[in-house]
């Protein structure tokens, strides 16, 4: 059954549910008018959600495991990591090639 069929038959459900028990309830019109209300949106609500919940879990494997979408950005994560990469060896390279610790074998001193 398509969602749309399964709301509306859900909400007429509802409706005449609601009415069905607001009568056999209260003596008031107005009152049973009110209830037979609230149980047809209660029961609107639940079933929207419920099928909203469903439509997202139908598409949940396309978007989560999109094949195209996950190798972009595999791709692009790699690139990043090669730069940083990169980065880190020149800085290593630097340190390596740099004299930051000059002694003075005479006095023992840091400069």
């Amino acid at each position: 059954m398509k969602p749309n069929n399964y709301i509306n038959f859900s909400v007429v459900f509802g409706f005449f549910l609601g009415l069905a028990f607001s009568i056999a309830k209260f003596d008031r019109p107005e009152i049973v008018l009110f209830w037979t209300i609230v149980s047809t949106l209660g029961f609107y609500l639940i079933v929207v959600f419920c099928a909203s919940v469903y439509i997202w879990f139908l598409d949940f494997d396309k978007r989560l495991f999109n094949k195209e979408v996950l190798e972009k950005r595999l791709d692009y994560f790699d690139h990043e990591f090669d730069i940083r990469e990169k980065e880190a060896s020149n800085i290593r390279q630097y340190i390596r090639n740099s004299d930051f610790l000059d002694i003075n074998s005479s006095s023992g001193e840091v400069i």
